[in-house]
């Protein structure tokens, strides 16, 4: 036993257990205790093995850190029915030779060195699958990191460059760069938002009666500015017989479809983007229908396919290099497809262009009664809304003034609460249409001041207008009686749109 390197909770036993008189006596217990240690020691190698694998701390492995939790169970319950085995043996003074109880030991560690090995094997495999999943997103926070600062380098410069000229004819040549690099800034955000807010499980499809070919011919208009800069143009086509009153939820398929011609007015020069609405068929009150998106862009390698709808990835990252973009476009749009019971699939050639396409079976409004859905396109046109009263609750002053300035355009009577204790003083002894209410504040945040607003009117509307983008925090504001937000920084056509809703009501 002496040239034996044994694990320190197997030699404690025996010390405790065996005496060197009968391990002297039975050569075949050395061999056995020898197979014990080895079973220790690779224990030892496992549970390392799950340290590491947990540190990946990624969700996709959820399942193979349970199995190893079971599998450090299986450990101690093992252990104990070696230790129990032993003892047994030293007070009985049975032969080792011959033994069932050793036989059956024996027996029940070569099983379990086996499904170690599997373990090893499974757990390997994992560690090299979540070093590549690490990669990717590491690539991921790169092309992150300059698509931000990208459009936040020209904001800063441009502001330099500016106030040192300190002229208009600098202010109109460079005001229109502001706008550009910060709507792509914004468009960034919204894009993180949405990916996280799919991945969070928190999308709901609504149900909604639309007219899906306006909708298409309002996403056609509003994308042609943005393709005329690629030379390109958008031609919508659309069948005879389609139907085109639906149910659904517009705002998500209006989503689908502007990724989806976006991509194709990027990666199109001089080209031609079509939108085509095919009728497959109409039975029993449901509209089976495929949208195709076909363009004559870069086309796409037939060996990048698999990664253009993986999180974190775009086909190549030079793609990223020379068209700009975070690759979770596609990733959106597939995943929102899925929760329309559907999927995207696609063709495409290197050179000769790409048809993405998809197809859904909607139910048919049959009463003809679409709705204004409240999506907001580019050639939205603001409306004055003089009259409109509108508490604004808000502690940070510059954002009181742009929200002033912006409102007044409008002519809206503005009235400003410095923070959610002054809103609530202010609801009291004033009448208001609207209260804009911003969720993080001093003294009594949004969340405190709307509940207590919602005990004594449960109508006046209340939007939260709030940088706190975390879905906990928006669906708590909803439960407490919120009924819409804006998140910043806000879009003024977007607050314009909602404030209209509430105006002569």
């Amino acid at each position: 036993m002496n040239n034996l390197e044994l694990n320190r909770h197997l030699k404690r036993q025996i010390d405790k257990y065996l005496s060197e008189e009968i391990i002297g006596k039975n050569p075949g217990l050395v061999s056995f205790i020898d197979v014990v240690n080895q079973s220790y020691l690779n224990y030892e190698k496992d549970a390392d093995l799950s340290e590491q694998s947990s540190r990946l701390n990624d969700k996709e492995y959820f399942e193979i850190n349970l199995k190893i939790k079971s599998e450090l169970e299986k450990k101690d319950i093992f252990q104990n029915r070696l230790i129990a085995a032993i003892k047994e043996l030293n007070e009985d003074g049975e032969e080792l030779n011959g033994s069932d109880n050793l036989l059956d030991l024996i027996h029940l560690l070569n099983k379990e060195i086996e499904i170690k090995k599997e373990f090893q094997k499974q757990l390997n495999l994992s560690k090299t699958v979540a070093e590549n999943a690490n990669e990717a997103k590491s690539e991921f926070l790169s092309i992150m990191s300059h698509e931000i600062r990208t459009p936040l380098n020209a904001i800063i410069g441009l502001i330099y460059v500016m106030e040192k000229e300190n002229s208009m004819q600098s202010f109109h040549e460079n005001i229109d760069v502001l706008k550009h690099s910060s709507q792509n800034l914004f468009l960034l955000i919204n894009d993180i938002l949405d990916f996280n807010k799919i991945e969070a499980g928190k999308v709901d499809i609504e149900k909604i009666p639309f007219n899906i070919k306006d909708l298409v011919h309002q996403i056609s208009k509003a994308l042609q500015a943005r393709a005329s800069e690629n030379l390109n143009t958008i031609e919508l086509i659309v069948d005879d017989n389609f139907v085109p009153n639906l149910i659904c939820d517009p705002l998500r398929i209006n989503q689908i479809i502007t990724n989806l011609v976006s991509n194709a007015v990027k990666f199109t020069k001089d080209g031609t983007i079509k939108i085509k609405l095919n009728q497959l068929a109409i039975f029993e009150g449901y509209s089976t229908f495929k949208i195709e998106i076909i363009d004559t862009g870069i086309g796409i390698d037939k060996e990048k396919f698999h990664a253009i709808f993986q999180k974190f990835s775009q086909a190549e990252t030079k793609t990223s290099r020379q068209f700009g973009g975070t690759g979770l476009g596609l990733v959106i749009t597939k995943k929102l497809l899925n929760l329309l019971g559907s999927d995207i699939t696609f063709e495409s050639e290197i050179g000769v262009g790409s048809n993405f396409n998809f197809t859904l079976h909607l139910p048919i409004d049959t009463k003809n009664c679409a709705v204004n859905t409240d999506v907001l396109h580019e050639d939205y046109q603001e409306q004055i809304l003089t009259g409109l009263k509108v508490l604004l609750v808000e502690d940070n002053l510059i954002n009181i003034k742009i929200a002033q300035k912006i409102m007044g355009r409008w002519e809206i009577d503005v009235d400003v609460a410095e923070n959610g204790q002054i809103g609530i003083d202010k609801f009291n002894t004033n009448k208001y249409d609207v209260i804009l209410m911003d969720l993080s504040m001093p003294v009594m945040d949004g969340y405190e001041a709307t509940t207590i607003i919602r005990l004594t009117d449960k109508l006046i509307p209340i939007i939260a207008l709030t940088a706190s983008a975390s879905f906990g925090y928006l669906d708590r504001a909803l439960q407490i009686g919120i009924n819409e937000y804006i998140i910043k920084p806000f879009n003024p056509k977007e607050l314009n749109m909602k404030l209209k809703k509430y105006n002569d009501k």
